[in-house]
């Protein structure tokens, strides 16, 4: 078990990319993906490489309530579905079920002031945990569970703690992303030194976090002044140039593996696509519905 690293899932924002989708839900991670959903797939990672520290960090205390709700244990209606012959059924609805030892936190982000924030306020029930950073709308699919991308990126931490991991994914346009140029991040570069663009999930190391926690205390009122975000990328080129350079810790691009798939599930279209993956590729019924699929298609 990972009992030194908080898994921190960054659960804030309207979601308005993928409405009519995630309309009148707490977050869009809790949109279906196959026969659970976003959130579900995300935890099921955490949980099976020995995760259990995490928390999530939320934009309202109503969507608090509504993570609450949709994570709580429901073993009745299980065994309902058990003695109804819906074996499959419950057997899916329980799989959602976290176990009884993971520490599930949430958090409130009180200002929508960047991932930076996220990080600060995740930070302070932490317990001096280095913190793995994850967007749930980020989902890289791996052909083994058992050897998921997620693990891949925790076994190289453990080889040395001073890395900042990202996931770093090849791809045409990164304009959107963060690109590592020399020794730091360019967050949206007009110009890419190179195309490998970062994803979720970060790793990053507890003197980071640290560093991230004095910065906010000491200057919220000129991070907020400067009329942008406080971005992880700042934190991260932060704490190099303020000495984290020189106690030896450095960024590295993590490279996801050319068998692991990335569905970006951040805008409709994006999330139908994956939806449609996950249904045809992932669902315990995934047969039955590819020749629903096959009919409709003939």
């Amino acid at each position: 078990m990972y009992n030194n690293i908080e898994f921190v899932l960054a659960c804030g924002g309207l979601s308005t990319r993928n409405f009519p989708h995630s309309k009148g839900i707490a977050h869009k991670s809790l949109m279906p993906f196959g026969d659970i959903r976003l959130i579900d797939y995300v935890l099921g990672e955490i949980i099976r490489i020995g995760g259990r520290h995490i928390t999530l960090v939320c934009s309202d205390n109503e969507t608090i309530e509504s993570f609450k709700k949709a994570l709580a244990r429901d073993d009745q209606t299980v065994e309902k579905l058990k003695n109804k012959n819906r074996g499959e059924i419950a057997e899916v609805l329980q799989s959602t079920f976290l176990p009884n030892d993971t520490d599930l936190k949430f958090v409130l982000q009180d200002r929508p002031v960047g991932t930076a924030h996220v990080l600060y306020c995740a930070s302070k029930v932490s317990q001096n945990r280095h913190i793995v950073l994850i967007f749930p709308d980020d989902i890289i699919v791996s052909k083994d569970d058992n050897n998921s991308h997620l693990k891949s990126l925790l076994e190289d931490f453990v080889q040395d703690e001073h890395q900042i991991l990202i996931t770093g994914v090849e791809k045409e346009d990164v304009s959107n992303n963060s690109i590592l140029t020399g020794k730091r991040l360019v967050e949206k570069p007009k110009n890419p030194a190179n195309h490998i663009g970062g994803y979720s999930p970060y790793v990053l190391p507890k003197e980071l976090i640290q560093s991230l926690q004095k910065e906010w205390e000491e200057n919220s009122e000129q991070i907020l002044k400067r009329g942008h975000e406080w971005f992880y990328v700042d934190a991260i080129n932060s704490f190099l140039d303020n000495g984290g350079e020189k106690d030896g810790f450095f960024i590295k691009m993590h490279l996801k593996r050319d068998e692991d798939i990335l569905l970006d599930t951040g805008a409709l279209p994006l999330y139908e696509q994956a939806l449609l993956f996950a249904l045809l590729k992932l669902s315990r019924f995934k047969e039955q519905n590819k020749k629903v699929v096959q009919k409709l298609l003939g």
